[in-house]
């Protein structure tokens, strides 16, 4: 049975359990909780993110995008300009689908991130610090008064599996996670399935086994990155 959406998912995981008495609601908490937990911890390109901001002065901040789980880096954008003439910021550019050229990447800076105390006790040129859900910025004299276009790099969470697009009639979302790796949303959802039956040692077993899939993930980004090469992903067994 190929598992590519949330109906073959809770199937599988009725499956593996060998249960027929758990409702929907309680298997998509099992997968709420895997999916929670897989994107704490994997970090591969394809949960990486780039999001456009035009950062005004009064303000001087960046406020952090719905699904961010770790910040990879900030930077400073220099000049450019956008296909769309009449745009003239990047996050603009992006929002009307037009393309944005950087006439000099040179000029662009990445940002230092400081802890609280360093940040707000100093004025330290090009920096920033995260205070709840915000990114507070400083300028190249230190002082919070930045602005300009700016660039956010960041490990995301995918749209929740089940979620449906906007389209009339609407579609079933399907993350990445589920389409290419599912079985560590499987094992995953698996392990929390059994903290709620009570089976400890079949819990610790479904850990291992999504320890070992993050892991494995993981580290391949690791020498992909190493080695100049791309990572890929396939499906790794025909577990069902």
């Amino acid at each position: 049975m190929a598992i590519n959406n949330q109906a073959s998912l809770r199937l599988a995981i009725a499956d593996w359990l060998n249960r027929g008495d758990l409702t929907d609601s309680q298997i998509d908490t099992f997968i709420e909780i895997a999916e929670a937990r897989v994107y704490e911890v994997l970090r591969v390109p394809t949960l990486e993110a780039v999001d456009g901001f035009s950062v005004a002065e009064s303000d001087s901040s960046v406020i952090l995008p719905t699904g961010f789980n770790e910040l990879i880096e900030l930077r400073k954008e220099g000049t450019g300009t956008c296909s769309i003439s009449e745009h003239t910021t990047r996050s603009a550019c992006s929002s009307a689908s037009g393309t944005w050229t950087d006439s000099d990447k040179d000029d662009n800076i990445t940002l230092r991130r400081v802890d609280g105390q360093t940040f707000h006790n100093n004025r330290i040129p090009n920096a920033f610090t995260r205070e709840l859900g915000t990114l507070l910025i400083t300028d190249e004299n230190g002082a919070r008064k930045a602005s300009g276009e700016y660039l956010l790099k960041y490990y995301k969470s995918e749209d929740a599996i089940g979620t449906m697009s906007s389209a009339t009639p609407p579609v079933e979302q399907v993350p990445w996670i589920l389409l290419v790796e599912y079985e560590v949303i499987l094992f995953a959802a698996l392990a929390a399935a059994q903290i709620f039956l009570g089976d400890f040692d079949a819990e610790n077993k479904y850990n291992e086994l999504t320890n070992r899939k993050i892991s494995a993930l993981n580290e391949k980004t690791k020498k992909a990155d190493l080695r100049g090469g791309i990572f890929t992903s396939n499906f790794s067994s025909n577990l069902i």
